[in-house]
């Protein structure tokens, strides 16, 4: 029975002009991020003698300190301090005697005043102010200017300036250590040899790529299955057909469980299709090299990924529109995932327990092998929510089954 009514659900769906919306929407965002070939130069082999290797993510104190005062110069200069206090963004504009405080540890800890420092920033600007000809060269540039760091100055008093700025703007500013994050060095050959094999022996190449995917396909994930499920939910009343549907010698369970199954798989089957398609180049240019690459690595990412953010929006969209007969859903989950889309300060980890999660680069296996163990736990919680959400649902579906639906929505008494 419950195939059946799985089958026929499935049909309902590709029926509906959301379920194609989404598709259209879905398939344009994906293929707009997806489009560069910038990752093709990351399968070049690094050989010896090279002018440069890259930037890696640096744990030295000495680049750590750089970086948060860099951060803290900048952020000083325009008067602004940019936190993630609930999840949503939040310019933190202290007033004057605050901003002299953190002016003063910031002249603390460079051993230079803030005028001074203002001094050799736009030095240093105008002296290669005629050499800004393309991004690359701005870019170089950019990291071309390091704040000075007072000699002498100890990590731990570094630290202590950076909580008693924290303390000053908020929690969730740059200066709770999220400055880590931002903390480069030039890689040295064996560096970037690590990172060459763990692409092509650890990730098999598509598992960068599948990472890069996963971070795109689940902003989309995250709003646009709430409109599918909710036209899903209230599609028999809009066709007068909820009183027989409600009326069937079919368990509330069976119905709402094949239902919720119809569309998780109408929805996740274009994800895992779309991820097939995007590992195919890595597949194709790995392939090229003798690089074996990993041909799996579309479905493991996928499931683990993406899958349990579709069945728990979809699931909650489920709970909503039964719970009220209206389109609820939509503003309320769209409010849940715009907060978890701007509570990532940094875009590659820091998963947490984001409904979105994020890794907007491609490669890093190292990094993300040391915070897979939160992407593991994230999921499980949302898949298990999801599973809670289907069960309150099918008793508020079962209650209007009871009683019947009548005008405007209301519930009345069954005598037939």
């Amino acid at each position: 029975m419950i195939g059946t009514l799985f089958v026929k659900e499935c049909r309902q769906i590709l029926k509906s002009l959301v379920y194609y919306i989404y598709l259209v929407i879905f398939v344009v965002f994906i293929t707009s991020q997806m489009s560069g070939t910038e990752w093709i130069d990351e399968l070049d082999e690094p050989q010896p003698g090279q002018q440069n290797y890259g930037y890696g993510l640096s744990d030295s104190e000495s680049v750590l300190m750089e970086t948060g005062l860099e951060k803290l110069f900048e952020e000083v200069r325009g008067r602004s301090f940019l936190t993630y206090p609930f999840g949503f963004a939040k310019d933190v504009v202290p007033d004057n005697s605050e901003l002299e405080e953190i002016t003063e540890i910031l002249e603390y800890c460079t051993g230079t005043d803030m005028m001074g420092l203002e001094e050799a920033y736009t030095a240093y600007w105008m002296g290669v102010e005629g050499e800004m000809v393309d991004y690359e060269t701005y870019m170089r540039h950019l990291e071309g200017w390091h704040i000075p760091v007072r000699e002498g100055l100890s990590y731990d008093e570094f630290l202590a300036g950076m909580e008693q700025v924290s303390q000053i703007v908020g929690k969730g500013s740059m200066y709770d250590g999220r400055y880590a994050h931002y903390a480069k060095e030039p890689l040295s050959y064996e560096d970037a040899m690590q990172s060459y094999r763990e692409l092509c022996e650890k990730d098999g190449v598509t598992g960068a790529q599948m990472r890069l995917f996963c971070d795109y396909a689940g902003i989309i994930v995250a709003f646009l299955p709430i409109f599918v499920g909710v036209a899903s939910c209230l599609r028999d009343r809009r066709a007068k057909a909820d009183e027989v549907i409600y009326s069937k010698a079919v368990s509330g369970f069976t119905l709402m469980a094949s239902r919720y199954a119809a569309n998780v798989v109408m929805v996740f089957v274009p994800v895992v299709i779309w991820a097939f398609l995007a590992q195919m180049p890595c597949v194709y240019e790995a392939a090229s090299r003798g690089i074996a690459a990993d041909g799996f690595a579309f479905l493991k990412y996928s499931v683990i990924w993406l899958l349990p953010v579709i069945m728990v929006v979809l699931s909650a969209s489920f709970l909503i529109t039964e719970a009220t007969d209206t389109i609820l859903a939509i503003p309320i989950l769209f409010a849940g995932g715009i907060a978890s889309l701007f509570s990532a300060s940094i875009l590659t980890g820091d998963f947490g327990w984001k409904l979105i999660a994020r890794w907007n680069e491609f490669g890093g296996y190292g990094r993300f092998a040391q915070e897979a163990g939160q992407l593991y736990l994230n999921r499980g919680l949302y898949v298990i929510l999801a599973a809670a959400g289907i069960f309150l649902t099918v008793p508020v579906y079962g209650k209007k089954r009871e009683g019947g639906s009548g005008p405007n929505g209301k519930i009345q008494k069954n005598r037939g």
